[in-house]
Order: C-alpha cells, then sequence, then structure tokens
C-alpha cells in the first residue's frame, strides 16, 4: 500500500499545472466598490470554516509568534450558531469525530475544549476493539497500557464545530457573510505581488440593496492575501482554481451513520470487520449509554438500514456486532453458528474448479495453519513475556447489546484522493481539500488537524525570522512535513480496507494471525496505539 501511495503521488506530480487565474467577468457595476477593492490586505485568507479551517484560523491566532497575523474566514455556508450549543437536542448528531489526545489539545490550546466538556457531548474512550467477521482473532488496546487515561474523544461534529468558532469570534478573527471563491491570482514564483482571491456573495435574491445590484449580479468581493488557504473540503473550489490535481479512487461503498442505546454505558470503540466493511458502535454522550454508529457497507444496504424504523435498525445493528443470524460468518466472538458464512470460493478465474479451490483453503486453514498459527503466537508471546502477568494478551469482550435507535440517519460515499502538491507559493491546502480517506479508525479529521498543527508551525517560525509567510520556503516545510504525516496514515488505512474486504480463506486467515498476533506482543500493540493516538 504505501508503495501504491508514492506511486499515486508521482502521478499527480505529473500532472500538476501552474497556477493561473480562472476567468473574470463581470460589470462593473457588480465589482465591489473601489474603497472595498482598496481593503488593506490580510495576512492569511482560509477558505471553508468548517472544522479544519475554523482550527486553523483559531491555531494562527493563538500562538504568540502568529498572533500578529489578520486572519481572514470564508465559506459558502453561514457559520454555526451559539445557541444550538446552549441547548442541545437530546439526541446526538449522527455525523461525528473519533478525536485523538493530539486533536483535543489543539483545541484546548486554542480555548475550544472547554466548552466542549462544558456540553457535556463528549465521551472519553478508554478501550478499543477489533474483531474479524469471518476469522478468528482480535486486537484490544488500553489506555492504561500507554500511561493515558483515554484513546480519545467521540464527539458530534457540530459541537467541536461550534465551540472553535466561538473560539475564533474570540481571538479575533475575520468572517463575512456566506460566500463563494470564484477567482484566484497567484503571483509568479520570485514575484513579491499577493495573492488576489474573488468571492460570490451566496443567497443574493437581487432586491437591489446593498447586496447586490438592481439587475440581481451578484456581488463580487476580493480579497488580497500573503497566503491563501484551502480547508473546503474533498471537492475543494481553491484546489481546482489553483490548477492543482487530486487522484484517488472511490470505494463503491457507503457509511450509514446513526444513533443508538446500549444496555448499559460503556467506554470502549468497538469495530468488528463485516465482508463489506466495518461496523463501529463508539460512546457518544458522557454517560456512555448513547452511542454513535458507523456501518460500511454497499450502497444498497446503506440505504436499506437508513430507511428502517428504529426498532428494526437497532436489532440490525446489534445482530451485526454480535454475530447473529445472517451476520454470523464464522469468526470470532460470534454468537451465532455461522450461518451467514460466505460460500465462495477463494480464488476466482471463472473455471469449473474454483469452488474446490475454495474449499481446499478452507481445509488448509483449518487444519494446519490455525493450529500452526496459535502456538507460533503462544511462543512468541512468551517470549516478550506476555503470556501471564501484565503484559497478558487482552481477552475478547463481548459489546454491549443495542436496544435502541433514535434521531436521524444518513449515509455518504466512501472515497480516498490525494493532492499533487500541498502547497504552491502563496498557497496551501489542508485537511480534506489535501487528502481524504476512508473513515477507518476516524483518522480524517485528526489528519486535518495533523495538519494545522504543521502549518502553524511553520508560520511561527517564518515570523520568528523574520519570513514571509507565503513564500515557497516557508510553505515548502509545511507541505514536507504534511505528506511525511499523512501518507503513512493513508496509505494503512487503504491497505487495511483492501485487506479485510476480501473473501479468501487464506486472506481471511492472515488478518486473524495478525489481529492475534499484535493482541499477544504488547510493545506491538502499544507502538500502534501510540501512533493512532498521534504520537510517534
Amino acid at each position: 500500500a504505501p508503495a501504491a501511495m508514492t506511486w499515486l503521488a508521482r502521478r499527480i506530480l505529473a500532472g500538476t499545472r501552474r497556477p493561473i487565474a480562472r476567468a473574470f467577468s463581470a460589470t462593473s457595476s457588480s465589482v465591489s466598490s473601489p474603497s472595498a477593492d482598496a481593503a488593506e490586505p490580510v495576512d492569511v485568507c482560509i477558505v471553508g470554516g468548517g472544522i479544519v479551517g475554523t482550527a486553523l484560523a483559531c491555531s494562527i491566532r493563538a500562538n504568540p509568534l502568529t498572533a500578529h497575523l489578520t486572519v481572514s474566514l470564508a465559506d459558502r455556508a453561514p457559520p454555526p450558531a451559539s445557541a444550538w450549543l446552549d441547548d442541545p437536542p437530546p439526541t446526538p448528531e449522527p455525523r461525528v469525530s473519533a478525536l485523538t489526545p493530539a486533536s483535543v489539545a489543539l483545541l484546548r490550546d486554542v480555548g475550544a475544549w472547554d466548552r466542549v466538556e462544558a456540553s457535556r457531548r463528549a465521551c472519553a474512550f478508554r478501550a478499543m476493539q477489533v474483531w474479524d467477521a469471518e476469522a478468528v482473532g482480535h486486537v484490544r488496546y488500553d489506555a492504561s497500557e500507554v500511561g493515558a487515561t483515554e484513546l480519545g474523544h467521540v464527539v458530534e461534529n457540530r459541537v467541536v464545530h461550534t465551540a472553535l468558532h466561538e473560539a475564533a469570534r474570540r481571538l479575533g478573527v475575520q468572517t463575512s457573510p456566506p460566500a463563494a471563491a470564484v477567482a484566484l491570482d497567484l503571483p509568479a514564483d520570485g514575484g513579491g505581488d499577493l495573492a488576489t482571491i474573488k468571492f460570490r456573495r451566496e443567497g443574493r435574491d437581487g432586491g437591489g440593496d446593498e447586496n447586490g445590484d438592481e439587475d440581481g449580479t451578484p456581488e463580487i468581493e476580493e480579497v488580497r492575501a500573503r497566503l491563501v488557504v484551502g480547508a473546503d473540503g474533498p471537492s475543494s473550489e481553491v484546489r481546482t482554481l489553483a490548477g492543482l490535481r487530486a487522484a484517488g479512487w472511490r470505494y463503491g461503498l457507503k457509511a450509514a451513520v446513526g444513533t443508538v442505546a446500549t444496555d448499559e454505558p460503556h467506554r470502549t470503540a468497538w469495530q468488528r470487520f463485516l465482508p463489506t466493511g466495518p461496523l463501529a458502535l463508539l460512546p457518544v454522550t458522557e454517560d456512555g449509554r448513547v452511542s454513535n454508529v458507523v456501518w460500511t457497507t454497499t450502497p444498497e444496504e446503506a440505504d436499506r438500514l437508513c430507511g428502517l424504523c428504529d426498532e428494526a435498525f437497532a436489532a440490525e445493528v446489534d445482530a451485526a456486532l454480535r454475530g447473529e443470524g445472517r451476520h454470523s460468518h464464522g469468526g470470532q466472538g460470534e454468537v451465532g453458528t455461522g450461518e451467514g458464512k460466505r460460500r465462495r470460493p477463494g480464488f476466482v478465474y471463472g473455471f469449473e474448479g474454483q469452488w474446490l479451490m475454495g474449499e481446499a483453503q478452507e481445509r488448509l486453514v483449518d487444519v494446519l495453519l490455525k493450529p500452526a498459527t496459535e502456538a507460533a503466537i503462544r511462543a512468541v508471546a512468551n517470549g516478550f513475556g506476555g503470556a501471564a502477568g501484565d503484559d497478558a494478551p487482552p481477552p475478547f469482550e463481548h459489546p454491549p447489546r443495542v436496544v435502541a435507535a433514535a434521531g436521524p440517519r444518513g449515509a455518504f460515499p466512501l472515497a480516498t484522493s490525494l493532492a499533487g502538491r500541498y502547497a504552491l507559493r502563496r498557497l496551501a491546502l489542508v485537511g480534506d481539500a489535501a487528502h481524504q480517506v476512508h473513515p477507518l479508525g476516524g483518522q480524517g479529521v485528526n489528519l486535518g488537524m495533523r495538519d494545522v498543527v504543521s502549518l502553524t508551525d511553520a508560520l511561527a517560525a517564518a515570523c520568528a525570522n523574520g519570513g514571509d509567510v507565503g513564500s515557497m520556503l516557508v510553505l515548502r516545510g509545511y507541505a514536507d512535513a504534511a505528506n511525511d504525516a499523512n501518507v503513512p496514515m493513508m496509505a494503512a488505512l487503504d491497505g487495511l480496507q483492501r485487506l479485510f474486504a476480501s473473501d479468501q480463506p487464506l486472506v481471511a486467515w492472515a488478518r486473524g494471525a495478525g489481529l492475534a498476533g499484535v493482541n499477544a506482543l504488547g510493545p506491538i500493540r502499544r507502538r500502534i496505539a501510540r501512533y493512532a493516538m498521534g504520537g510517534a
């Protein structure tokens, strides 16, 4: 998978075009007034006011070395209302993020985390268990093993977004009414000019007041900046206007999301790999009794799940987590008897002997490979001191029963993509505008937060040395740091998705052996946990 990502990066780089300004035309009366055009340039103009873009604005203003920089934040949608967070509805929203301690530390540094905690809509999870529906093997991570009190926090995206927007106001971030980027002009290498980006106000009705002209032509506003940052998502308009390309692929799957209640509180992130993809159960409220569901499956099945009544959805999730009925595939910790196990061959080449090859693989796995693997794992674990004592392999635990569901449900398609370049002179990309990942492991927002830290550090170093925050020298340092942090994680997530999507018996055995092996080896288990938490 890392080799595939390296190849992908080379392909994108080969197709990157020089930045050009998009053709722009408007009547003279539709352009903003001369006084507006002559406005002072800003130091940093961030396009995209979601979680990552707003976090970047806050981070720049909160850092002592960059606090003097003027920062503007633009988005097509209005900002979230604080009133919602003052009195949120009883049922959490279905879109959540599993924030690592590193991401929480960033929110705390910019003054947003206290507001999140005060909402009582953040749940710290202390353990994570991953297991396979088609193989015997699991791995369980625990925060206490790495000297931490939690592995992360599950929080609704709207809670985080609202808290960040409040922090941005306190920190003096400039905001404007909803507007969409329509043109971008970047100076040539070596020139001293600023970047110029033009916005079209959103939602105008052509009423002839100060919001637009009498003929209904939308108002165009121009912003000049030392640095423009694209934080406007996987379909980034800023990236397109800059002439940068992003390549990737769709998985042909959807993630169905919803909210459920369990029969007992829990502080564990549960993830069971089903034949179509992972099913995750994440505690989302402070008391641990309400959980979020993220179920990766086929588009048809995702739409069916979202259309179920609350009672049927809860029953379906419970059966899938526990391996009952059609969700019993013969894997770890199942209540069922394997009646849902796929009876397809391991190798499918379209010849008559394919079923025999599949059965031969199953016999090989059951008779030889499983016993040999279990013996090898025990021997290695004993060598690491993991057969007993504090480093004993954590046992498998059954998830709580899902007893009810409530609130809206939705489904979104899954894809991965990578921009060929994260930066040009006076331009940087962050978050999904630079890289989109599979939701496996909940790392999407966390990778964006890493970008925020990396870019803020690069700008802080430039300010400390009297440098230009939009210079290629400064932004190249950010791009290298972000790429080094993101590409390995992207490759790992894509590789895991493909590995667990295979129905070959030998591959299923390898998955189970890998999970069991990691679970048995304390040093490796702890190293993976620290990496997933945002550490080295």
